[in-house]
């Protein structure tokens, strides 16, 4: 199963692509839709055709003609939703015989198109934005917008209820369908209420407005227009505007469009998919953080995975962490004879990574399943059973499988971005981050705060993330007579995994900067380790020493510079050389005693000579990286992202002091849209792909 969460989510962006750029057509025909065709027309508005199978124009007719002749007058029997009313069914004995008449599906009717009009204005009854004369003096406090659903939604909920009401188990006639679909292609999207919805008898407030956007007696807000010109308008307004006709539902038809899952499954899908890009990039930032770090790839060696533990998720995050990690120079195995290597085994938050993300790749994989289960369900009330002549009167509405999957989803996010916080504060703190500057400030740290803000902001973030990690289908309450005593609130738990991704945007936009900016530094450091090394041996050429015992000399000196380096990150480079070099006098001087060097070599006088020049040769290549520096020659496969983020996003290096001149927010802006619009996700899959 290694590569499955992977080789799936590749496979479902490059069909998004495809379709996309038209060269692979959406055809609706009730049982094929894919989670990539329902992306491609929410998210990115591409076309759709319906199926010109004979069969499936034959099986819809068929379901219509049984919902007539089934509740035709004297017709044997009844028909829920078409002759008797809708909702609440309480037994006879329960209340006197009089208010029997006014319980909904105990009562009969043979209006049957009065019926569904009727349904439809009781349905269209959320609370929308409104046109009020401007007040000076008040500013709201809430924006229209957080009273609506996002048009991407609405778009999925009508595709999806297209795509049920073409399995033939609806009984709405085939207009019906052509009409519902006319408004998709021409991007008139009904634009309902946010909330109202408990995903019990379905969604019934969304596509309520989704159903009346059809008609001349129930109107509706929806948007319509092009570019610059799109506006909220009547649904009447804008089927005029496209010579789109009325319908008058006919039995059962209004029922057939409200009654089913199709906005919270849409959502949720849309949701999967996103869900799907974070934790590729929680893979991504995980390698990259062991970059910044000096970590070790032990991390991912196959033993500790594919023999000693094998969870096909935690299999799949070492393999694709070791293919992240490939060829990176920054990444190293622990040596117990370097001294600068005081950490045996790297913290959790690398070290642990693999298990830790590993169970949510099954989760993610489970849940695709379930969504495309969903989508290609009936989930009306009731169903048409063609084959045995029957209408049936079932739960198919109830959205639990959704809801579910929406709250191992939003746990999920969460552990994403626990993860995020736990690489942040360990590439941020000078105890912990192995010789970076604090906060990875690039500039004196007597002047340079970094991170630090961002820190905070990051910790703001994971904090409200952990509150959205909490469940919402345990907080159910009964609704309609207690008809609906359970309801999934499908909806709703994915509107909230919804606010927990754009939430886990905003973390990882912050780490994604941050560590672009360590691996910099790491770089930046690593050629004055070079220089650094040169001046020593040039330092100690009079030592008297041998050329052999020279370099022996030169390699303590160089070893105990660089573990002191690493400690005096806090300092300024106009003092730090004289307290790296402090301690090591000693060293030297014990060195020469036992190798007979030179008696006229003063260490004092050494120590005092090169610590100044070590600081100037520190601010010549600080000065040099800022002007030309970059860490990809150094990075695995990690580098594509980086570059994107450096090149492509125009976002440098944060020099520090009045060198720079954007601020940090527009930066953390940019990379925040990239993942918002999906421009991060072609240069996240080049870091995988083979």
């Amino acid at each position: 199963m290694a590569h499955s969460h992977l080789s799936a989510t590749q496979q479902e962006w490059l069909e998004i692509n495809n379709i996309r750029s038209r060269t692979k057509t959406i055809s609706v025909d009730g049982f094929t839709l894919s989670l990539p065709a329902l992306i491609a027309v929410s998210r990115y508005c591409a076309p759709t055709t319906i199926s010109t199978d004979a069969a499936v124009k034959q099986r819809v007719d068929a379901s219509v003609d049984f919902v007539v002749r089934m509740s035709a007058p004297g017709a044997k029997g009844s028909m829920y939703g078409v002759n008797t009313g809708v909702g609440a069914s309480v037994p006879f004995g329960h209340l006197p015989l009089p208010w029997i008449k006014h319980i909904n599906s105990v009562t009969r009717t043979t209006d049957r198109t009065a019926l569904q009009r009727v349904i439809l204005k009781n349905l269209t009854s959320g609370i929308l934005p409104i046109d009020t004369p401007d007040d000076a003096n008040y500013l709201s406090s809430h924006h229209d917008s957080t009273l609506l659903l996002p048009e991407s939604w609405s778009r999925g909920a009508m595709l999806l209820r297209l795509n049920t009401l073409l399995r033939g188990h609806s009984g709405c006639r085939w207009i019906v369908i052509e009409r519902l679909h006319a408004l998709l292609e021409n991007d008139i999207i009904p634009s309902p209420p946010l909330r109202q919805s408990i995903s019990a008898s379905g969604d019934l407030a969304p596509l309520g407005y989704i159903a009346s956007a059809l008609t001349d007696e129930v109107v509706v807000p929806v948007w319509s227009g092009k570019g610059a010109n799109r506006k909220r308008t009547t649904s009447v307004e804008a089927r005029k505007a496209h010579g789109i006709e009325s319908i008058i539902y006919g039995p059962k038809e209004a029922l057939a469009i409200v009654n089913g899952t199709g906005p919270s499954c849409a959502v949720g899908a849309l949701a999967l998919h996103d869900a799907n890009i974070l934790a590729l990039t929680a893979q991504l930032t995980t390698a990259m953080a062991i970059e910044a770090l000096n970590g070790s790839p032990e991390t991912y060696d196959a033993f500790i995975h594919d023999t000693a533990r094998p969870h096909p998720g935690q299999i799949e995050i070492a393999v694709n962490g070791r293919h992240l990690l490939q060829s990176s120079k920054f990444a190293r195995m622990h040596d117990e004879s370097d001294p600068a290597q005081k950490l045996r085994q790297d913290r959790y938050g690398l070290r642990t990574a693999p298990q830790w993300l590993g169970p949510h790749l099954e989760e993610l994989i489970s849940a695709r399943a379930t969504i495309e289960i969903e989508m290609n369900s009936t989930t009306d009330n009731p169903i048409i059973d063609l084959e045995n002549e029957r209408n049936l009167g079932g739960g198919n509405f109830q959205g639990t499988s959704v809801a579910l999957v929406m709250e191992k989803i939003r746990i999920g996010l969460q552990h994403l971005g626990k993860l995020v916080h736990a690489q942040f504060v360990e590439l941020a703190s000078p105890y912990m981050n192995r010789g970076l500057p604090p906060d990875l400030g690039a500039w004196e740290p007597s002047l340079d705060f970094g991170v630090k803000t961002m820190d905070v902001a990051t910790a703001a973030y994971l904090s409200e993330l952990s509150y959205l990690g909490n469940t919402v289908t345990n907080h159910v309450q009964n609704a309609e007579h207690h008809n609906q005593a359970v309801n999934s609130l499908a909806l709703i738990s994915a509107r909230y995994t919804f606010h927990a991704i754009q939430v886990l945007y905003l973390l990882f936009s912050n780490h994604l900067w941050a560590l672009c900016q360590a691996l910099d530094l790491r770089a930046m450091i690593g050629i004055f380790f070079g220089r650094m090394q040169e001046e020593i041996k040039s330092s100690l050429a009079n030592s008297g020493l041998s050329s052999s015992v020279h370099e022996a000399l030169t390699k303590l000196v160089y070893d105990q510079a660089r573990v002191k380096f690493n400690e005096t990150s806090h300092m300024d480079s106009t003092t730090r050389f004289t307290e790296v070099l402090r301690p090591i006098v000693t060293d030297v001087l014990e060195f020469l005693s036992k190798e007979g060097g030179s008696h006229s070599f003063d260490a004092l006088v050494w120590k005092t000579s090169l610590a100044p020049k070590l600081g100037e040769i520190y601010r010549e290549v600080r000065a040099e990286y800022y002007a030309n520096g970059s860490a990809d020659a150094l990075m695995g496969n990690t580098v594509h992202v980086y570059r994107y983020i450096r090149q492509e996003l125009g976002i440098p290096m944060r020099k520090g002091g009045d060198i720079d001149t954007e601020g940090v927010d527009a930066q953390l802006s940019r990379i925040y849209r990239a993942f918002e619009r999906g421009g991060i996700i072609e240069p996240l899959l080049a870091c995988f792909k083979a």
